[in-house]
């Protein structure tokens, strides 16, 4: 990538070794598809608080919600009856 001790970017030889450097390996992509589904995490349907490991999953009105307590799943099943 040097000529002359020297990094010369106009160089074909040059640019096709940055353009090698910079190719996204089978690693690196299974890391990126792993950052990008985690990039919007599930939310609490009453308080929206990110979930974690442990949440609660409960049906109401024929669909399925997650809340990260039982009192957030009380609120949010009693706000959707009065609703």
């Amino acid at each position: 990538m040097k000529e002359d001790g020297e990094f010369n970017l106009y160089n074909e030889k040059s640019r096709q070794e940055l353009s090698d450097a910079d190719e996204i390996n089978p690693e690196e992509a299974g890391f990126m598809q792993g950052y990008d589904e985690e990039s919007s995490p599930a939310e609490c349907a009453n308080c929206e608080k990110v979930l974690g490991e442990h949440f609660i999953e409960k049906q109401i009105s024929e669909e399925k919600y997650r809340f990260c307590s039982e009192e957030c799943a009380d609120k949010f099943e009693r706000q959707k009856e009065h609703a």
